[in-house]
């Protein structure tokens, strides 16, 4: 009985610990877009088999996390996500979460604006280059058409690379875009030529340039299937603690847009390798929660090249 009341302490004095840490709801929310891609971006979850989060409680969420960092608690797919976030990290999480409404307490309109709740996903819809879709991105593509004339040695003029070792824009999520541009501006993302190209860009001319890119039309993968890329793509190696590339870069390769997680599918394989080569080695550490980097480090040259030859056959 002393056993169990001990026990019973410690487990209440761990709770207290992590709960401890004032959590800030509005900082949460900026950190779970990580998490929108299994949980939903308000913590209602799409897919039944990952859980709610929304309205559950913020010191429970706060310990899993913790537990998941630590490995008291395992998963594959949880411990690169907490690998990296901080107390107070986890304790936003647990704030913004917990202030969501569960699902059984939202309601579904029946009312409305009909084209408006008829729309399709960003990344879904076809835009001509003359429309501003301001409805769906935060730039102009128009006015990304015309500032784009400086990307197209290296990426194309409509996003599609010639060059092997440049990657392809058309068709990336234009926060992926966005994102990326904006950290070679603030050197978080290190190359000598982007650097150069990004130093005079304003956040409008990054926001043009990523509506552009992302309206365009991607193309078909290249490369031929891997069996072993395939396994590891869709099922990740336990042995070695490798997370599947599917939970966040999608079946398809199509990224996860709301996530900001970026697609996959057509891009060249000698890109495709320098980036998790630089993650690998760590001259690349841009990726949220350095999830990429906890990666790639367990990735053997083999898998490596497997994976790129199964990611840049994806159409």
């Amino acid at each position: 009985m002393k056993k169990i009341i001990f026990s019973l302490l410690l487990t209440m004095g761990a709770i207290g610990t992590v709960s401890a840490v004032e959590g800030d709801a509005e900082a949460g929310k900026a950190k779970a877009a990580v998490c929108g891609a299994c949980h939903g971006a308000t913590g209602v979850n799409p897919n039944p088999t990952y859980p709610d989060l929304a309205g559950q409680h913020a010191a429970y969420i706060a310990k899993q996390l913790a537990d998941f960092k630590s490995g008291a608690r395992t998963d594959m797919m949880m411990a690169p996500m907490a690998a990296n976030l901080s107390e107070q990290d986890m304790a936003d999480l647990a704030a913004y979460f917990s202030n969501q409404k569960r699902a059984s307490e939202r309601t579904v309109s029946t009312g409305g604006d009909s084209a408006a709740s008829a729309a399709a996903p960003a990344g879904e819809v076809t835009i001509v280059t003359s429309t501003s879709a301001k409805a769906l991105y935060a730039g102009d593509v128009k006015a990304g058409q015309e500032k784009s004339a400086m990307c197209a040695s290296c990426h194309g003029a409509d996003g599609n690379s010639l060059v092997a070792i440049y990657p392809n824009l058309a068709g990336q999520s234009a926060n992926y875009i966005a994102k990326q541009l904006t950290d070679f501006k603030a050197g978080e993302r290190n190359d000598p030529v982007m650097a150069g190209m990004v130093a005079a860009l304003s956040k409008k001319d990054i926001n043009d340039l990523a509506a552009y890119f992302a309206v365009q039309t991607p193309a078909a993968g290249k490369g031929e299937a891997s069996s072993v890329g395939h396994k590891l793509y869709f099922g990740g190696d336990a042995s070695k603690g490798i997370v599947a590339c599917v939970a966040c870069h999608g079946v398809s390769g199509k990224g996860m847009t709301q996530a900001g997680f970026p697609a996959l599918a057509g891009q060249n394989a000698d890109y495709l390798k320098k980036q998790i080569a630089s993650f690998k080695d760590g001259s690349r550490g841009n990726d949220r929660n350095g999830m990429m980097r906890n990666i790639a480090i367990k990735l053997s040259d083999n898998d490596v090249d497997a994976l790129v030859q199964y990611m840049s056959s994806l159409k």
